[in-house]
């Protein structure tokens, strides 16, 4: 929807077919790093795609001073490790990274098809005493997650979420599936006029000429 949306956009902007086409063929997307998904006074969420131990190092290295520099006094690092060949080739690493963070939080590994390897994460990662949990929601000015039962709120500090699996969507505001729904149908809408005005402009276009 987004790629026939930018088609319309730029043939009302007078872009040629075979100029969109080239540079949709030449467009790589936006890589996920230090992605900021919501800021304000005392709560900054942070995206970021890093799933090795020098990665996510270094992306935890700018969270500090970025928390230093905005008078936050505590990271959160939110880490779902990404298979588990990458984890127990790199174990070593992994415990070692995620030094100088007030708390970190362990999500299910995201095997990407790979079969489950034995890893202790409760006891290779006792050093940060982390928190468990299957999945984390995350809302507007805050992230809720489940440990033991519990609902856990977290609305205060500087987190980083980092790992490549479906992280990403768990960082995103949730929508209520009646408003998705809503919005779906008005984009829906928006595309099909648009869609329809591009066309009335195409034979005007034709039959004046």
């Amino acid at each position: 929807m987004d790629t026939s949306l930018a088609i319309v956009t730029a043939l009302d902007f007078g872009f040629s077919p075979n100029k969109i086409r080239q540079n949709l063929l030449e467009y790589r997307g936006i890589e996920k790093r230090f992605d900021i998904l919501q800021k304000n006074d005392n709560f900054i969420l942070i995206d970021d795609y890093g799933h090795h131990p020098t990665e996510i190092k270094a992306t935890l290295k700018s969270a500090k001073m970025l928390a230093k520099l905005k008078n936050i006094d505590k990271v959160i690092a939110i880490w779902q490790p990404h298979k588990y060949s990458r984890t127990k080739d790199n174990l070593e690493h992994f415990k070692r990274c995620f030094d100088g963070v007030n708390q970190l939080i362990i999500l299910p590994v995201w095997t990407a098809g790979e079969d489950t390897i034995d890893i202790d994460f409760q006891k290779e990662f006792s050093h940060y005493n982390p928190i468990f949990t299957d999945k984390i929601e995350t809302k507007d000015g805050y992230i809720t997650f489940e440990q033991n039962g519990k609902k856990i709120i977290i609305d205060t500090g500087l987190i980083v979420g980092v790992g490549a699996g479906d992280i990403t969507y768990q960082l995103e505001v949730s929508i209520p599936n009646k408003l998705k729904s809503n919005l779906l149908g008005y984009l829906m809408q928006m595309l099909y006029l648009l869609s329809i005005l591009q066309l009335y402009h195409f034979l005007f276009d034709f039959y004046l000429f």
